[in-house]
């Protein structure tokens, strides 16, 4: 039995499965992502690839007419610092910048240490949904307080957010936003 190639269209995310009877005509849903996509095969042939010496096989992907209403997955930028770090499918850890820190998106610089932020103070997950992408904030235990446009979360709390919510940790405010192309990416 052949393996067919697969692209995600909308996490881009690689996948290999069984090239069976029927599964042109299936729904599948990406294991990383979740965003179920109608089979479709694009082969190499068909745009003449074969002459650059691609293989059918690995051009092949999944696309889909269903496509995420909102699929810009967002950023947040830090307003004492400037940094903007580019949220992706999934969770993403968010804390002060510390050598013992292991958050995903380390906060300060060398001339900006907010010492009331906690090395991992609070879970952004992106999800990619049926209505489109969906940023969820959850509350992952820090010493420190949250707050998400001046109201201060509760221990344990998930909620969901929107373009424009500015969250606070600690003393130090990042706005959650839709991704610009023009922004410098800081890591």
């Amino acid at each position: 039995m052949n393996i067919i190639r697969l692209t995600c269209p909308n996490c881009k995310s690689h996948i290999s499965v069984k090239d069976v009877p029927g599964i042109y005509a299936k729904m599948l849903t990406c294991p990383i992502c979740r965003f179920s996509a109608k089979v479709s095969i694009f082969h190499a042939g068909d745009l003449n690839s074969k002459a650059q010496g691609h293989n059918e096989s690995d051009t092949q992907i999944v696309e889909s007419n269903n496509a995420p209403k909102n699929s810009d997955m967002g950023q947040i930028r830090v307003r004492q610092t400037g940094q903007v770090f580019s949220l992706k499918i999934g969770s993403q850890v968010l804390g002060r910048l510390a050598e013992t820190s292991s958050a995903d998106f380390k906060i300060g610089n060398s001339r900006y240490k907010d010492e009331y932020m906690s090395r991992q103070h609070v879970k952004i997950i992106v999800v990619n949904s049926y209505g489109g992408i969906q940023h969820q904030l959850e509350e992952i235990g820090s010493t420190n307080i949250i707050k998400l446009n001046g109201a201060e979360i509760k221990r344990g709390d998930k909620i969901i957010l929107k373009f424009g919510d500015i969250i606070t940790l600690g003393n130090t405010e990042v706005v959650l936003e839709k991704t610009s192309t023009e922004s410098t990416i800081v890591l």
